[in-house]
């Protein structure tokens, strides 16, 4: 199973987001968000079996508990993130699927599109501002004791290098780049 990590803030986004993941029995998107606010109205929300919605005790603002709640559920197959003004590309289903067939355990860092339709350059591990939530797929058994940082380490203020920098240290040598996109980076940020 590949399983699609959304922590919600921006609710006019998702229909944008949705038709940008493909239609699969393997995948499965969850989508955390805070409990105050009333479920999306969406009807592929309430009808589409691949979505999983968790409402969350916690701020808005807050990513780190809603990526914690869908973590902590996410029991086998492969994740990813795609934050809520990033979109999907096929890429990243084609190389679940390839992880899948050579029973892949570790993580794959791949590139992203920017806005600007040029591939972000992505360096060949985990390296402070030059990783991004969405430009990552890894194998779940990580899980086991890595989290989303409720922290951050003095003079580092990105959640997300210090969350792959754990996996990676986890998985140690079995870290495979590629060079092509797996996700659009901040495609549907506001202007």
């Amino acid at each position: 199973m590949l399983h699609i990590i959304t922590a919600l803030y921006r609710y006019e986004n998702l229909p944008k987001i949705y038709s940008s993941i493909l239609i699969s029995d393997k995948i499965t998107w969850h989508i955390s968000k805070i409990s105050s606010k009333p479920d999306p109205e969406y009807d592929f929300i309430k009808k589409d079996k691949m979505i999983k919605l968790y409402n969350v005790d916690c701020d808005d603002t807050d990513t780190t508990s809603k990526r914690n709640t869908v973590l902590k559920n996410i029991k086998n197959g492969y994740f990813c993130f795609l934050d809520d003004d990033t979109i999907f590309h096929e890429n990243m289903y084609l190389k679940y699927l390839e992880c899948v067939e050579n029973n892949f355990v570790g993580m794959i860092v791949g590139e992203q599109i920017d806005n600007d339709n040029k591939l972000r350059l992505i360096a060949s591990k985990p390296v402070y501002e030059k990783i991004d939530t969405g430009n990552i797929i890894s194998h779940t058994k990580c899980l086991e004791i890595c989290e989303w940082p409720s922290f951050y380490q003095p003079g580092i203020n990105q959640r997300d290098f210090l969350f792959w920098e754990s996996v990676y240290n986890y998985y140690g040598n079995k870290c495979g780049i590629w060079n092509q996109p797996l996700s659009f980076y901040n495609k549907l940020k506001e202007n």
